[in-house]
């Protein structure tokens, strides 16, 4: 599991979360901040099928 966040002058920022090199949630790339149950359940479930 690897979360990353970056902040940024021109956007607010980045918040990237991989599960075993996979590329799980990107708010660069249109995710958003995992503020809602459904976003949080996908990640949740990623690290969950990691085990």
């Amino acid at each position: 599991l690897d979360i990353t966040s970056e902040p940024t002058s021109d956007v607010t920022g980045f918040f990237e979360v991989t599960v075993d090199g996979k590329l799980v949630h990107s708010k660069k790339d249109g995710d958003g901040l995992p503020d809602t149950k459904e976003k949080m359940d996908k990640i949740v479930k990623a690290v969950e099928e990691a085990k």
